[in-house]
C-alpha cells in the first residue's frame, strides 16, 4: 500500500548526522584560515588543563600578535591582508606538532594549546619553530615580511586556570612585541607581573 505525500528521499536519513557534524565543525573553526576559533582554542586548553591535572604532564599556551599587519593591510587592502593571515595560519600548522591546536582568536591575534607536554623545554622548541618559519612571502607581487611577537606560559599539573595560563602568555606576548618590529618569542616570568599582581602572587605564596 502507497501513502501519498510520504516517499523517503533515499539516503536522506544517513546525510543528515553527516551534516550535522559538519556544521559543528565550522563552529569550532576560523571561517578564513581554517584554524581553530577562540571558541575551540578555550576548549582545548580547558581538556589540557584538566588532563594534566590527573596525568601529571605539563600544559602550555603561546600567545602571538603579527608585527604590522594594520600598516601591511591598509596599504595593500583587505584582500591581501586575508591573503597575509592565510599564510600566517600555514606557518602555525606546519610549526605546531602531535596534538597541538593552532588557533586564530580574531584578527591578527592568534594562539597555540600544547597539551600534555613532557617538559616546558618542548613549548619553547615549538615557539623558536614559529619564530624561525617567518619571513617574507609574495603577496600581490609584492615581497611582505611575516614578524610576530610570541608569548610563551606553562603550567604544572593542577596550578593554573585557562584564564590564568592565558593572562600569563599575554603578557609574555607584550614583552616579546616590545622588543621591534622583528619576529621574538618570550617566556612568562613574575617580573612581567604587574606591582600589584606580583604582590598578590607573592602573598599567596
Amino acid at each position: 500500500m502507497h501513502t501519498a505525500g510520504r516517499r523517503r528521499t533515499p539516503g536522506i536519513g544517513r546525510r543528515l548526522p553527516l551534516l550535522a557534524i559538519a556544521v559543528a565543525q565550522l563552529r569550532k573553526h576560523d571561517r578564513l584560515t581554517g584554524l581553530g576559533n577562540r571558541s575551540r582554542f578555550r576548549q582545548v586548553s580547558h581538556r589540557a588543563i584538566d588532563r594534566g591535572a590527573r596525568t601529571g604532564r605539563h600544559m602550555a599556551v603561546l600567545m602571538i600578535g603579527m608585527n604590522g599587519f594594520k600598516e601591511i593591510s591598509d596599504t595593500l587592502g583587505h584582500e591581501a591582508g586575508d591573503r597575509l593571515l592565510v599564510e600566517f595560519a600555514g606557518v602555525l600548522r606546519r610549526c605546531v606538532q602531535g596534538p597541538g591546536l593552532p588557533a586564530r582568536l580574531g584578527g591578527d591575534e592568534f594562539a597555540v594549546v600544547l597539551p600534555e607536554i613532557r617538559n616546558p623545554g618542548e613549548a619553547y622548541e615549538t615557539a623558536g619553530r614559529i619564530a624561525a618559519s617567518l619571513g617574507p612571502v609574495l603577496i600581490d607581487g609584492r615581497l611582505v615580511t611575516l614578524a610576530a611577537g610570541i608569548g610563551v606560559a606553562v603550567a604544572a599539573p593542577g596550578t593554573l586556570t585557562h584564564d590564568g595560563i592565558v593572562h600569563r602568555a599575554g603578557l609574555a606576548m607584550d614583552k616579546a612585541k616590545s622588543l621591534g618590529p622583528q619576529t621574538r618569542w618570550a617566556i612568562w616570568q613574575e617580573s612581567l607581573e604587574p606591582p600589584a599582581a606580583s604582590g598578590e602572587l607573592a602573598d599567596a605564596a
